[in-house]
């Protein structure tokens, strides 16, 4: 896994079927890695980089080979984190602050960047600028503070951190975080569970272990979430993580202000991380406009950005979107891939997510495409609904930006 969001499989295979499939997937993940490794060494990709801000690469029907064209507009990308380090939750992310520090300075030499509010005035204005990145980093785990915070501040870099309310209030790690940790320390070999139906785990290794816990967390977030509440209670009744792989894991409001100081901004990432797409009108205001309002008046300032959880398609919903317009929000970031342009829905921002690889050649192959690749077309995608339009006011009036 990436992170959580990157690779939570959207659905759950088993058997000879799921073998072929994850070989495929290996093969294709090889395949590019080889590619990447070559344009980036060749010098190739640094020479398309100028292509970027001009151009867009399109499918061609009957063809397997894109089609260049030219591109009139600003192109915008946000790269998505969750945490830098590699130690304890969450298991199943290490990205190494090394590299995370090599990600920046190539950024940095080779991109505009800028802070996520100016990036939302910018793409309600339409005005011509280069390929501009922002960064973003979803839940706050505490080694932000530890290795991300320096590297941002040694290249002035500005950034955003999506902080989830309940973890701000009493240091707890999110309920995802305490299945895979609970499935780390399952003191058994095989664990059966209720799902859509009964569904009987081997634990025969870490790997396996992880596995489960990824397709636990992918049904669970299916679910209406109070049915998801209930079902991680029973869980943690049979089988407990261990506190020690949880604690003091999260940022506190003391590192969150002083980062807060010196230029980080802070959203929203709900109140407990459920699918929003999962949540009544009543939960809606509880995670939404609650999460707003801790924020606020723990930093003492405006939140007027948020991410939806998990932050695919179907993680997400109008009826949300509805709520964050008339709750004041200026933004709202997926995790649906591509970059982001004029008519951009500004509830459904797209973003890049940032994975575990220790290869540059990657990281800058993944940059370079996500801005190249043309955007979908989707209803999604165009901003026409009064809550969208509510959130552009806001992105033209700029409050509460760095």
């Amino acid at each position: 896994m990436q992170h959580k969001d990157a690779n939570l499989p959207q659905t759950a295979a088993s058997g000879a079927g799921a073998d072929a499939s994850s070989s495929s997937r290996r093969f294709r993940e090889r395949f590019k890695q080889v590619v990447a490794s070559s344009l980036y060494h060749s010098g190739l990709l640094r020479l398309a980089q100028p292509l970027e801000g001009t151009h867009e690469l399109t499918s061609v029907e009957g063809s397997r080979l894109p089609r260049l064209r030219r591109f009139a507009g600003s192109k915008f990308g946000i790269l998505c984190y969750h945490r830098v380090g590699t130690e304890g939750v969450p298991l199943f992310s290490r990205l190494e602050p090394r590299v995370f520090e090599a990600q920046m300075r190539y950024i940095k030499k080779h991109y505009r960047v800028v802070p996520l509010g100016q990036m939302c005035r910018e793409l309600h204005e339409e005005r011509p600028v280069a390929p501009t990145l922002a960064v973003t980093f979803d839940d706050g785990y505490r080694d932000l503070y530890r290795y991300a915070f320096p590297v941002l501040q040694k290249y002035g870099i500005p950034a955003t951190i999506y902080l989830i309310g309940r973890c701000m209030e009493t240091g707890e790690a999110p309920w995802y975080d305490r299945i895979f940790a609970a499935l780390k320390a399952a003191p058994v070999t095989t664990l059966d569970v209720e799902m859509e139906t009964p569904r009987s785990f081997v634990l025969s290794s870490p790997a396996a272990r992880a596995k489960a816990a990824c397709e636990i967390v992918c049904y669970l977030r299916t679910i209406p979430d109070a049915r998801r509440r209930k079902w991680c209670a029973a869980f943690e009744s049979r089988v407990a993580p261990l506190e020690s792989d949880l604690s003091d894991r999260m940022l506190d409001w003391e590192r969150v202000r002083t980062m807060h100081r010196d230029g980080v901004s802070f959203g929203a990432h709900t109140m407990t991380h459920p699918a929003v797409s999962r949540l009544d009108a009543a939960a809606l205001e509880n995670e939404l406009g609650l999460s707003k309002r801790v924020l606020e008046n723990g930093l003492d300032a405006p939140v007027e950005d948020f991410a939806y959880p998990f932050g695919k398609p179907d993680d997400c919903s109008p009826a949300a979107e509805e709520f964050l317009g008339r709750s004041g929000y200026r933004s709202a970031a997926t995790t649906s891939e591509g970059h982001n342009a004029a008519g951009t829905n500004p509830c459904r921002l797209r973003r890049l997510q940032i994975g575990d690889s220790t290869a540059m050649s990657s990281f800058a192959f993944t940059v370079s495409r996500m801005l190249l690749e043309a955007m979908p077309i989707s209803p999604a995608g165009i901003s026409s609904s009064p809550s969208q339009q509510a959130l552009q006011v806001r992105a033209e009036s700029g409050r509460g930006a760095l």
